[in-house]
């Protein structure tokens, strides 16, 4: 169910699934966007600040998103991303951890200029099992607003 600027009001929560990262999906994601030694090979990863393979910050950011999109909530009603502030990786995830991602809205506005659609900037924090933060971030969006859509 898409939610439009008039449904995503300040202090609203949207929770997510779950999505567990294999060690494959997370060597790929590093071979091909952020090759570095402590994303792609285990001795120099031991060795490293982590003492192992960690995913990619932003393979982790791009988690956090495809499980917003999951929840089917911008289905129709988004337009754009905008921008995103305040990205803070907490703690590394690592092959074979599962995460969900709370999502909370921050602030909303109606365009001044484009009667259809407005902003929203919403809260992402994303979350193992244990409930540890491994990424926050604040995302703007470019939403419909429902009686344009």
């Amino acid at each position: 169910m898409s939610l439009y600027l008039e449904d995503l009001q300040p202090g609203r929560r949207i929770g997510t699934g779950e999505l567990t990262l294999d060690k494959q999906q997370m060597l790929t994601f590093a071979q091909a966007y952020d090759p570095q030694p402590f994303h792609l090979d285990e001795a120099a990863a031991a060795r490293s600040v982590f003492g192992g393979l960690v995913a990619s910050g932003f393979q982790t950011a791009a988690l956090a998103w495809v499980l917003a999109l999951r929840t089917g909530c911008f289905d129709e009603s988004n337009l754009a991303g905008i921008g995103i502030d305040e990205l803070r990786w907490k703690k590394p995830l690592v092959a074979g951890e599962t995460v969900s991602c709370r999502l909370e809205v921050i602030e909303g506005r109606p365009s001044a200029s484009k009667p259809d659609r407005g902003t929203v900037v919403i809260r992402y924090d994303l979350v193992n099992r244990a409930g540890e933060l491994l990424l926050t971030m604040k995302l703007i969006h470019v939403v419909k607003r429902r009686q344009h859509a």
